[in-house]
């Protein structure tokens, strides 16, 4: 298989761009999200990493539905099947976990944000990164001018609702979605989230992606993250959506509560859910009462 040919299977999955890496190693200091440090020892069957980019429309700034994590379940599927197809190919074939952004950026591919997100054009920020390691392919040069290179605006730092962009970049620690791994979120992180899941308010304001056109959730999506359907519990649609791994615990009808609690919305569902067996969704209607005592 040559590379183009490469490209050509993995655009039948939505990978836009397929970049092949050299097996490099990584300082990755205290590694938290245990990634691969030397991906020439962790695979050495494989000759290179292809880097796949799976790009997606944003919605608008004032939808509560998270387009990223959409569309991140699908490019997890997506790259699950094509690395079906390369195996059929007769390719050694396998998921790695490097640090992707950091690879690139090594690689001269796109534009190092101070949002901590990489740029990689015509997508902006607004992509999925999945990586392979692969064989029998070699790694490949490149040298890519990003058309909308960081210039320092400052307004991701003013529009952070954690305060956790500053001149240098992020502070990891202050990010909400530092905060957002689990169900339970503190109060200060319901009082100000957007979306669910996950934070995108500096996508949002980012420069790189003022070109993207903005797209609507479809029908069976919004149907799936109506805010009543997910109070009383019915997440099974919207799980399949955004992937189950990311919203155990009760998660959405938490973030829901949370969401209807700001609204002055749907006080007797949410009461209705004091006896979740879920933490997380009673903290939410603690939330609820203290933040309306109508409740």
């Amino acid at each position: 298989m040559t590379h183009a040919e490469f490209l050509a299977l993995a655009r039948e999955y939505g990978f836009e761009k397929v970049y092949f890496l050299p097996l490099d190693r990584y300082d990755l200091g205290s590694n938290p999200h245990r990634l691969v440090a030397d991906a020439a020892l962790d695979f050495p069957f494989a000759s290179c990493v292809a880097a796949l980019v799976f790009p997606y429309a944003p919605f608008t700034a004032s939808e509560r539905i998270p387009a990223y994590y959409l569309a991140s379940n699908r490019a997890y599927h997506a790259r699950k099947a094509l690395i079906d197809r390369l195996r059929d190919a007769g390719l050694t074939v396998e998921k790695a976990e490097i640090p992707v952004r950091t690879a690139l950026n090594r690689a001269r591919v796109g534009a190092a944000l101070r949002t901590g997100f990489i740029s990689i054009e015509p997508f902006g920020t607004r992509i999925v990164l999945e990586c392979l390691a692969v064989s029998d392919l070699t790694p490949l040069e490149y040298s890519e001018s990003p058309a909308v290179p960081c210039r320092n605006c400052g307004a991701c730092i003013k529009a952070c609702p954690a305060g956790a962009i500053g001149e240098k970049g992020v502070d990891y620690e202050k990010c909400f979605r530092a905060f957002m791994e689990t169900a339970a979120h503190p109060d200060r992180i319901r009082d100000a989230q957007t979306t669910y899941i996950g934070c995108e308010v500096c996508q949002y304001c980012c420069r790189a992606n003022s070109h993207l056109e903005k797209s609507e959730p479809a029908n069976d999506v919004k149907q799936a993250f109506d805010t009543r359907r997910l109070i009383l519990g019915d997440t099974k649609q919207a799980r399949s959506l955004v992937g189950k791994n990311m919203t155990s615990g009760g998660k959405l009808t938490a973030e829901a509560i949370a969401f209807a609690a700001r609204d002055g919305e749907y006080c007797k569902e949410i009461l209705a859910q004091s006896d979740s067996p879920f933490d997380a969704v009673r903290d939410a209607v603690r939330y609820a009462n203290e933040r309306y005592k109508t409740l």
